[in-house]
């Protein structure tokens, strides 16, 4: 495959994976950035490069990169000597620094939930929400047994040939 082909094919990944996202609740933006860093071989990013790779202003990446650092899924660092920002990955684990930061969510909701309780009278409605609580208070206790399995079964992807020999077969 030639290179040209290569980074048409790259391009249609960030896109579906960015539209993917997108479906989930990320805004597009933001999504076509993150997906387009996480498919990158290169560690860092200027705007200018991400502008480049998206065909897109460098404004828009501004208003992009916001967010995804709020996240903490990219970081944006400063290389001496260079007047441009760098944006990376904020980890090589992104997927439980994604997970582990949303404690602070499910705290949010628990509390909008407890105040709902408070103020609806028995019946269906209260009994929904009164389950909808145990539902985040559940998913809630669950984020470190989740990190803890997911890094298990990460390390055994690192130890294993299987995975090195799926992607290169790809």
């Amino acid at each position: 495959m030639s290179s040209e082909d290569q980074e048409r094919a790259r391009s249609r990944f960030v896109e579906q994976f960015a539209m993917v996202l997108n479906d989930a609740g990320m805004q597009r933006m933001p999504a076509r950035v993150f997906a387009y860093v996480l498919a990158s071989d290169a560690e860092t990013h200027t705007a200018s490069e991400l502008a480049d790779g998206l065909q897109v202003s460098a404004a828009a990446i501004s208003g992009a990169v916001r967010p995804l650092i709020d996240m903490g899924i990219l970081v944006r660092d400063r290389v001496p000597g260079d007047r441009s920002d760098h944006y990376r990955i904020y980890s090589d684990d992104v997927w439980s620094t994604i997970i582990g930061r949303q404690e602070s969510m499910f705290r949010h909701i628990d509390v909008l939930l407890t105040n709902g309780l408070r103020a609806l009278t028995p019946g269906a409605g209260r009994r929904r929400v009164g389950e909808t609580r145990e539902f985040y208070r559940f998913l809630n206790s669950q984020v470190d047994t989740l990190a803890l399995r997911w890094r298990a079964h990460q390390a055994a992807l690192t130890t294993s040939p299987e995975p090195a020999r799926a992607a290169s077969s790809e």
